[in-house]
């Protein structure tokens, strides 16, 4: 499960990565073995494989730099490692996590404290290549990057639909138009679910209001209508109001034809599709406005001890090749503006290459869901 927002395949977990040589990356000169520089990121066991198998060759090879990576499962100590940074930069230290990749949540977090160094186009090159546009993008003025994410998106049957939704309003027109050929998962376990719940609230509230920091319990008012179409809307869904537990189950839906659309997270409907596990007459589609989605973002810490060797790192990790590397892999976007991306990659990824809508603080989702829960699943037709 997503934590309600992510797919199976990517429950959170912890990578301590990189020892590394840096010389001549800015015309410095060697002088004896440079200290190590470690990364820790967030992922599963793909995005282990992808760095161990990949990108850290890839690395190796076109920088002379040695690389040695450490994997702590389950993303155990994410709290820990934030509160080791904050420590450390309290008490005048410097910390070994040079490196910090994350929900931009946490980052956000610890931005109040100062702990993170600003990362602009001028000490990190291609950050020029992000999309200024994109939710979640140099995350608290600056202090954060995104290099991958993923967000939800419409899947539908292209033998069954011709011409698909392509704004949420026609999606809902759809579902009336075809009863049980539509359903969603419940919010609260999986995030493809939540993703079409959130957007029927932004149609009420405005998405700002509800995906900052701050946290009034009272703009909750605006969610009424909101629920109360998606509560009109049950009887035609799939089974009179069948909500699936989980991610996987509305793909199983969807490749058995049992319906006919759905939504799903771009990155493993993609993978389903690579895989065979959908029908090819299976599309995937972005519409309008855009369902939510999530990037993972890095930071490095002020008082870390190799700074610049941090930038290089991340400096590289944007460049369309390692990019590049981080899309087929896991069938997600890259970090940066999808024009850099290499003509073949754009064209795969043609239906859903489109920024997403932010998602809500994790309040404000905690209270959607369990309204949602009372007042749509708990209700009467």
């Amino acid at each position: 499960m997503r934590n309600c927002f992510r797919i199976p395949k990517r429950t959170t977990a912890f990578l301590a990565v990189v020892v590394v040589s840096v010389l001549g990356l800015y015309g410095i000169p060697a002088r004896g073995q440079m200290a190590g520089v470690t990364l820790y990121i967030s992922g599963d066991t793909n995005i282990q494989e992808m760095f161990d198998k990949d990108l850290l060759p890839l690395f190796e090879r076109e920088t002379s730099v040695k690389t040695k990576m450490v994997f702590l499962e389950h993303g155990q100590g994410a709290e820990s490692i934030l509160a080791k940074i904050i420590a450390a930069k309290r008490t005048g230290q410097q910390t070994d996590v040079d490196l910090y990749e994350t929900q931009p949540t946490f980052i956000a977090q610890g931005s109040s404290e100062g702990i993170w160094t600003r990362i602009t186009k001028d000490n990190m090159a291609n950050a020029a290549k992000v999309d200024p546009n994109r939710p979640e993008v140099l995350v608290s003025n600056g202090f954060g990057i995104p290099y991958r994410g993923s967000s939800v998106v419409l899947a539908y049957n292209s033998k069954y639909v011709k011409t698909p939704p392509r704004t949420y309003d026609e999606i809902l027109a759809w579902i009336k138009q075809n009863p049980g050929k539509f359903t969603y998962c419940d919010p609260q376990t999986c995030g493809s679910g939540a993703a079409f719940l959130y957007v029927a609230l932004y149609k009420y509230g405005k998405a700002e209001d509800f995906s900052g920091l701050t946290y009034d319990q009272a703009r909750e008012s605006a969610w009424e209508p909101a629920l109360q179409l998606l509560r009109s809307l049950k009887s035609n869904i799939y089974n009179n109001g069948f909500y699936p537990n989980g991610n996987v189950a509305v793909l199983q839906l969807l490749g058995r034809e049992n319906i006919y659309m759905a939504p799903v997270w771009s990155d493993q409907g993609m993978s389903y599709l690579d895989q065979g596990l959908l029908p090819k007459d299976i599309k995937l589609v972005q519409v309008s406005p855009p369902f939510t989605g999530g990037d993972s973002a890095i930071a490095i810490p002020v008082h870390a001890e190799h700074q610049a060797s941090g930038l290089m790192f991340l400096n590289w990790l944007l460049t369309s090749k390692a990019q590049t590397i981080v899309v087929n892999k896991l069938a997600g976007y890259p970090g940066i503006d999808w024009k850099y991306m290499p003509k073949d990659v754009r064209d795969k990824f043609a239906g859903i290459a489109q920024n997403f809508s932010p998602l809500p603080n994790a309040k404000y989702q905690a209270d959607a869901k369990r309204l949602w829960q009372e007042k749509v699943a708990g209700s009467g037709q």
